[in-house]
């Protein structure tokens, strides 16, 4: 586990975005990851499940500046359950 990023406890499920909101804090800034295409239940499940997985693939797309045009990084349901 890196220290500079961490998956802080829990989610939301944003009805307006249909997906899932992670709060990270990045080297003391505090950053929205999305997780979509799923319904709410199974987003839920596998952010339960795949905890460790979303911080390395967020930590992986932190270094690559996937950010969209809001800030925000998006990952799908597919490529968290495929990691």
């Amino acid at each position: 586990m890196n220290q500079a990023i961490q998956v802080l406890d829990g989610c939301t499920y944003i009805k307006a975005k249909n997906a899932l909101k992670v709060d990270v804090m990045s080297s003391g800034q505090m950053l929205a990851c999305y997780i979509g295409e799923s319904d709410r239940e199974s987003l839920i499940k596998l952010y339960n499940t795949k905890l460790f997985e979303i911080e390395e693939i967020i930590e992986r797309n932190l270094k690559l500046d996937k950010f969209n045009s809001d800030g925000e990084i998006w990952l799908t349901a597919e490529e968290v359950a495929a990691y």
